[in-house]
């Protein structure tokens, strides 16, 4: 007699049972919060490689400052200097992963974190799991000196980096393949990096979307290169994407790119735009969902 079937039957059965017993901001400045639970519930429920979202613990920032864990308050206060000043007095709490460490802050529709950085044993990006969830809907994401927009149903809406780092990021293959399974990808597509990784693009799925392989190897690359080579000469270059969606999809349908380069004095020297198609291939079909 077969079981996996029965245990798969009981786990779905039992599973909105424990979520619902669950507050995983309870005690916390956020705890009436039905937004932030909602979001959270899900994150459990979606199952990312292998990591349980349970285990993240959530604490106020109060708290968190008036501890001895230096490291973390130093990390705290470096990442609320990048909240805009008018939003620093907002309820804020602090965010550990699964490991135990402190991987960002988070409000009602802020939240602030750094992306990973590579691994010196592997070779991978080491991936802060924060921001490789769900996203939290109707909320902007402050990573490293990226801006990240979500929309009502926390698909990323719009990117806008200031001025980008010339620096090589590295990969999460695992992540990677993972926004293409969970972001309604389909045959013939990549995971497209929003912010390229030659060019500091976090390796989480906050900067990843569905991208058809050849706008991802074509058009787009072009478009970054270009942006690249404003970097290599020295110039301060500007990158602003908005992300389209058909109805409820996760899968965008195109994209619309600029980007802007400046001299050392400020002024606009050069202004690449690109609209991009991003249906699918001929034939492309939609992957099974989760």
């Amino acid at each position: 007699m077969k079981r996996a079937p029965i245990f798969s039957l009981l786990a779905a059965l039992l599973l909105p049972l424990i979520l619902a017993s669950y507050a995983p901001f309870k005690g916390t400045s956020l705890e009436k919060s039905s937004k932030l639970e909602s979001w959270w519930n899900e994150a459990c429920s979606t199952k990312y490689y292998n990591v349980d979202f349970r285990q993240f613990k959530f604490m106020n920032l109060s708290r968190l400052c008036s501890g001895r864990d230096t490291a973390s308050i130093r990390k705290a206060g470096i990442l609320l200097s990048r909240v805009p000043s008018k939003s620093r007095s907002r309820k804020w709490v602090a965010a550990f992963d699964n490991r135990g460490q402190f991987c960002g802050l988070i409000s009602e529709n802020i939240i602030v974190a750094d992306a990973g950085v590579k691994s010196k044993n592997k070779g991978e990006v080491y991936v802060n799991m924060l921001l490789n969830s769900v996203h939290l809907p109707s909320a902007l994401y402050l990573v490293d000196n990226i801006s990240y927009y979500t929309d009502s149903r926390g698909r990323i809406k719009k990117v806008f980096c200031p001025d980008l780092v010339l620096k090589s990021r590295g990969r999460n293959q695992s992540s990677q393949k993972y926004s293409v399974k969970f972001k309604d990808g389909v045959e013939g597509d990549n995971c497209g990096h929003l912010i390229p990784q030659a060019l500091n693009g976090p390796a989480e799925q906050i900067n990843f979307v569905p991208q058809r392989r050849d706008l991802n190897s074509g058009e787009i690359l072009e478009l970054e290169k270009k942006a690249i080579n404003a970097k290599q000469r020295g110039y301060r270059v500007s990158y602003e994407i908005r992300i389209l969606y058909h109805g409820n999809e996760k899968r965008p349908y195109g994209f619309e790119n600029n980007v802007k380069v400046y001299d050392k004095a400020g002024k606009l020297v050069n202004n690449y735009t690109g609209m991009f198609d991003n249906s699918p291939a001929k034939g492309g079909q939609k992957r099974n969902k989760r």
